[in-house]
């Protein structure tokens, strides 16, 4: 995420995710599975903006940017992981600092939902950090990835700013670096994804035979493009076909490309293809766009640790 700040007021970029790597380990006794990830973020940006109030209320609006109005609605505000985040930060600050602080808080978003890009993970982790900082980052980054597990699995990630390898439900973040971003293309259909509904159905296609992460960190932190796209792997895109078929027919298209690869990312709707270079990438996505399959945007891989935590 990036920030930018001007008194009390203050604006954050929240970057989408890609996994490029996603296991089932095992299920827990809390309802859960236990999963291994390689999740890398994306220049794809949903905006924070957060501004102190003498009140101690907080307040959120959401909306999504210009030219995507036609998105599925937005939740509303007391549904919204950004207004669950900061209320969690309002009550750890004032039990910590004996500290009480209002925010008015603009969300619009660029990451379609319901995606398995992290939009809404991304958004709590920045109104966490934005928080913080507007209130002289009085909490530490552990705390705020306590809170961040609370919120969310894929919550504190985000708040690392950084690729990095995910295990637990995700909240065992160990950040990673690769000397090059991947030039890649995400297609989101028109359609979306239930998570739970996704992970409801991985029983039913077992995961005993488990693959090791091994490779693909090490083909991704030495930069190898081609060893990235061999290396792909996404344990729920079996259960995600069985929930939702049609996306069978975006498989089947994609194979046909001639890229280092593609997976879907998270547990779906969207796929992503790792593109040989960033022309590549702006002309297939052109191609796409065509075809009307619903979102297409050419982007890339941050690689890097960026920003700035806490």
């Amino acid at each position: 995420m990036f920030i930018r700040q001007d008194g009390p007021e203050l604006e954050v970029l929240a970057p989408a995710k890609i996994n490029l790597f996603l296991e089932v380990t095992g299920k827990r006794d809390d309802g859960f599975h236990d999963l291994d990830m390689l999740m890398v973020p994306v220049a794809l940006y949903d905006t924070v903006k957060l501004i102190l109030q003498q009140s101690p209320e907080i307040s959120l609006t959401s909306r999504w940017a210009f030219g995507l109005e036609s998105q599925p609605a937005l939740p509303p505000a007391h549904e919204n992981l950004v207004m669950q985040a900061l209320e969690l930060f309002q009550q750890h600050l004032e039990e910590k600092h004996g500290k009480s602080f209002g925010l008015s808080v603009d969300l619009v978003k660029r990451i379609p939902a319901a995606a398995g890009l992290g939009g809404a993970s991304s958004d709590a982790a920045a109104a966490l950090v934005g928080a913080n900082r507007l209130n002289g980052n009085l909490l530490s980054l552990e705390e705020l990835t306590f809170m961040a597990a609370q919120v969310g699995s894929d919550v504190p990630f985000f708040l690392y700013q950084s690729p990095a390898r995910c295990q637990g439900r995700g909240e065992k973040v160990t950040p990673v670096s690769s000397p090059q971003s991947l030039p890649v293309v995400l297609v989101k259909p028109t359609v979306g994804l239930s998570t739970p509904s996704v992970f409801g159905r991985v029983a039913e296609f077992g995961f005993e035979d488990r693959q090791s992460i091994d490779d693909m960190l090490q083909v991704f932190t030495s930069g190898d493009l081609s060893g990235v796209g061999r290396a792909l792997h996404n344990r729920l895109l079996e259960p995600a076909l069985a929930v939702l078929p049609e996306l069978q027919g975006v498989v089947h298209l994609l194979q046909d490309f001639d890229v280092a690869g593609f997976q879907m990312t998270g547990s779906g709707s969207t796929f992503f293809m790792i593109c040989r270079h960033a022309n590549q990438a702006k002309n297939l996505a052109a191609r796409l766009r065509q075809m009307k399959l619903g979102a297409v945007i050419d982007t890339y891989t941050i690689g890097q640790p960026f920003g700035c935590a806490a």
